[in-house]
């Protein structure tokens, strides 16, 4: 009789076994059901039913002698039911594996095969007698089915107990013997495990579902009635891989976490079969359960990572992200702007950059989590401020919605992850990534590890209980409660304090933890350069210089404090210290970034080191100093008392009128004469000009900067002189000012034209004017449009008489009069400087040079500044304004 080859998968009792064929390329092997010919073994219970007497351990000894090993059968006979029966050998082995079950009593001789015997031929009554006298061997010695009775009592669970979460805790971590009694998937098996009960003479054999810890699999779902079959890509491969490698073969399962079914490793001698399976690119890593590996996730990690280059099964299509550049470099951190979030000089470079942590989220900054977000930022602030770190930047998240574009990293001190270190103390929260996102941090798994260890243990914002968030009183709130806090200060010495913001190289605000206040403090004995506020605000040169040299050093840092005493707006003056021996005030100093305050510096308990810091500058010529020459200094402040006595003995008189207002106060007016007569016979010789076919350009016209040129303005459509200032929507238009007006515009290209030499040989007739000795609201501030309007009601549609008190460069600053008041009255109470004073939309401005020679002017006007702010007239309708800038 032929016989034929096959692989053993299974053993589904003492007597009968599950075949396969040799698979081929791309398909699942075919299976056949083979019974041992003439015999029976005892049956294993299902749910509803208990085992007969030794029906596991004689599947067992089949099992063992059989799974998994290459064999030969024969077909003997098949049933009506297609049930088919047959012997098998093991190798080239004559005997049949038939007799040696029957021999070591774990299978019968069939009784009605013993019927039949009288009908077989003498070759079956051969097969039988051998049998039957293997089987009477097995009686005498007592072996197998024929022993006396089992060695221990198997009790089988074929569900997990009620308390599934408490026998998950009780066993996990602890390897359990086991046996692989089914592969549903790649990474879905139905295990046995195996383990001794209370009674050292039973053993528990436990069913249950286990997930592969870490990895998962290609579904595979089919035949679950009401439900519709799964096949997803290299699904049947993934289970496969796994049959032929651990079905029905002893294993050691490790219990590491449960949902609704148990999360457990699988180890056999061969090794780990998710670390294979992975591998292979026949199963992914699951960031879900990965952290629960025991001995970590690293193994899977390199495995994934070597699959992924391989482009083995599942990854066969994948790219692998581009990395950011500068993926790593050593920097210090300069700031911290929230728990997740910070800024970083690289090393060499001038320019910071602003990281996120990786996979990381701070606290809500509302409701209950809202104290731990503070925490976590002092947590950083305190540990990471003004120190070296190492930054690598996992991937850069797109612009989008309301967010610019950020650069996320892992960032470590030492070998300290800070994200980790704040997901562990429950200062932060690990963003749960798609499975396929590989934009995540560098050691994900590790956080995602913190951030469970910190939910079991409450730590933080999973603690259950909300943090209050701290509240501070302002102690700058204005000068009464300045004064009220200033003794105590004093009588402190030194006191402890934390830079929270720098508003300029001398002014700062402070966070003082023990006094629970904040203050704004102003440095005594220096004036540091002024820094505008927005881009259109022009900076004292130096000032932007100042402000970064301070707040590099200064900015979230621990300082120590002492006070001198208070301004008129609730700021505190006083001295500030970094560390015990740096006084910020004469770092400074002593490097061109400040100029002394005589006032203050001669009060100062530090005036010796304040004017000497100043003095080593000046001889080194740092900054502000670097173009400092005595003796001509002394020559400028010479010709400026000059032009001071100048001013005074006979200031020049003008008849004006005012073309356009432009910001703070800012005028162009054009002078009554001979200058505004030509332009008056210039524009209609312009306007027919333009309007002669031979005026418009063969070629698109492009101006220069700087190039004079005809605009058309936009508001009566006529031809003006115009100069063009820069070029802006990607050289689409060009912004021009009208230079016999004073006003601007920016323009499409097609109205702006050449404008030929015979009309640019006239002056330019608008001039700049601002109001003398006052200071007026920008635009951009409060009360600017006010102060817009107020101007636009005095000077608008007359001629003025204006009085030029001084000029600088081609500024002129002027006192205004209506014409038609007569000379003789024009006194300063009378101007229009006084009128805007007194609308309370200007303040006088006694810091000008020439307001020296002109103090009776001052004087006057100070007396309606005065009456403006009893009143609380415009912008002193809630405060001294003008003096809290």
């Amino acid at each position: 009789m032929a016989r034929n080859q096959a692989t053993v998968k299974s053993v589904l009792s003492g007597d009968t076994v599950i075949l396969r064929s040799r698979a081929r390329p791309g398909q699942r092997p075919a299976e056949r059901q083979l019974s041992l010919e003439k015999l029976t073994a005892p049956r294993l219970g299902r749910r509803e039913s208990d085992d007969e007497p030794f029906a596991f351990e004689s599947r067992d000894y089949l099992r063992r002698l059989l799974v998994g090993k290459d064999v030969f059968f024969q077909i003997g006979y098949t049933t009506q039911g297609g049930r088919e029966y047959g012997q098998i050998f093991i190798g080239n082995e004559a005997e049949p594996v038939n007799h040696a079950c029957v021999r070591n009593g774990w299978c019968r001789v069939r009784d009605e095969a013993k019927r039949r015997r009288d009908d077989e031929s003498a070759e079956e009554d051969a097969v039988l007698d051998q049998l039957a006298a293997l089987e009477e061997q097995a009686k005498d010695a007592k072996v197998g089915v024929w022993a006396e009775k089992p060695r221990c009592t198997r009790i089988v669970h074929h569900q997990l107990p009620g308390d599934a979460r408490a026998f998950a805790e009780q066993h996990k971590g602890t390897p359990i013997s086991a046996i692989i009694e089914q592969v549903r998937d790649g990474s879905t098996l139905r295990v046995q495990l195996i383990y001794p009960g209370a009674d050292k003479s039973q053993w528990i054999h436990q069913y249950a579902v286990v997930l592969l810890s870490g990895v998962r699999a290609p579904v595979v779902r089919t035949g679950i009635p009401d439900k519709e079959d799964v096949v997803e890509p290299f699904g049947e491969e993934a289970k496969l891989f796994v049959e032929t490698r651990l079905l029905q073969r002893e294993v050691k399962v490790v219990i590491e976490g449960r949902n609704q079914n148990l999360i457990g490793s699988i180890i056999h001698p061969a090794g780990n079969i998710a670390e294979a399976l992975v591998a292979e690119g026949l199963a992914h890593v699951a960031d879900g359960s990965v952290a629960l590996c025991t001995g970590g996730p690293a193994k899977l990690r390199a495995a994934e990572r070597i699959a992924k280059e391989k482009k083995r099964r599942i990854w066969k299509n994948y790219t692998a992200a581009a990395r950011a550049p500068d993926a790593t470099f050593t920097g210090v951190v300069t700031r911290i702007i929230s728990g997740d979030t910070l800024h970083v000089l690289p090393k060499g470079a001038t320019a910071e950059r602003k990281i996120r942590l990786s996979s990381t989220r701070q606290p809500r900054m509302s409701g209950e989590e809202a104290g731990y977000a503070q925490e976590a930022k002092e947590v950083l602030r305190k540990r990471l401020v003004g120190k070296t770190v190492q930054v690598t930047i996992d991937y850069v998240q797109p612009a989008q919605d309301n967010f610019e574009e950020r650069e996320c990293a892992t960032v470590k001190q030492g070998n300290v992850n800070i994200a980790e270190m704040l997901v562990a103390r429950g200062l932060a929260g690990v963003i749960y990534h798609r499975q396929d996102d590989e934009n995540r941090a560098k050691e994900y798994d590790q956080l995602r590890a913190a951030d469970e260890a910190a939910k079991n243990e409450g730590k933080g914002m999973h603690s259950g209980k909300p943090k209050a968030v701290p509240r501070y009183t302002d102690a700058s709130e204005d000068l009464k409660r300045a004064n009220s806090f200033l003794p105590g200060f004093k009588r402190a010495g030194r006191v402890s304090a934390v830079v929270e913001h720098v508003a300029n190289a001398a002014r700062f605000r402070l966070l003082v933890p023990k006094d629970n206040c904040k203050l704004t403090l102003v440095l005594s004995g220096v004036q540091a350069p002024r820094v505008g506020r927005t881009a259109a605000d022009k900076s004292d040169p130096f000032g932007q210089e100042a402000l970064d040299f301070v707040a590099r050093k200064c900015l979230q840092r621990d300082v120590e404090i002492e006070f001198e005493s208070t301004d008129k707006t609730g700021g505190f003056i006083g001295s500030l210290w970094l560390g015990k021996n740096e006084n910020i005030a004469v770092s400074l100093l002593e490097n061109g970034l400040a100029t002394t305050n005589p006032y203050s510096a001669d009060q100062s308990p530090y005036t010796n080191q304040l004017y000497a810091a100043e003095h080593r500058a000046k001889s080194a010529g740092k900054n502000v100093w670097a173009n400092y020459d005595e003796k001509a200094i002394a020559a400028e402040a010479a010709e400026r008392a000059a032009e001071e006595a100048a001013v005074a003995a006979k200031p020049e008189e003008l008849r004006i009128a005012v073309a356009d207002i432009g910001d703070a106060g800012q005028l162009s007016v054009q002078v009554i004469g001979d200058g505004v007569k030509a332009l008056e016979e210039l524009m209609p010789r312009l306007a027919l000009h333009h309007k002669q076919s031979s005026a418009a350009p063969a070629q698109p016209y492009r101006p220069k900067n700087n190039e004079l040129c005809s605009a058309r303005f936009t508001e009566d459509n006529q031809w003006y002189r115009a100069r063009v200032r820069r070029h802006v929507d990607g050289g689409k238009s060009v912004e021009v000012h009208y230079i016999d007006y004073g006003n601007a515009e920016t323009l499409p290209l097609e109205r702006v034209r050449p404008l030929p030499d015979n009309f640019t040989k006239l002056p330019a007739q608008s001039r700049e004017a601002v109001f003398a000795f006052l200071k007026v609201p920008a635009r951009s501030s409060d009360y600017g449009d006010e102060a817009a309007q107020c101007i636009g009601n005095l000077v608008g549609g007359r001629t003025l008489a204006a009085v030029v008190e001084a000029k600088a460069g081609s500024v002129l600053h002027v006192t205004l009069y209506d014409e038609a008041l007569p000379a003789s009255q024009r006194k300063y109470a009378r101007s229009l400087n006084a009128e805007l004073v007194r609308s309370g939309f200007a303040a006088v401005n006694t810091k000008s040079t020439y307001a020296r020679a002109r103090k009776n002017a001052v004087d006057v006007l100070q007396v309606y500044q005065n009456e403006a702010k009893r009143t609380h007239v415009g912008v002193w309708e809630y405060g001294d304004a003008f003096d809290e800038e």
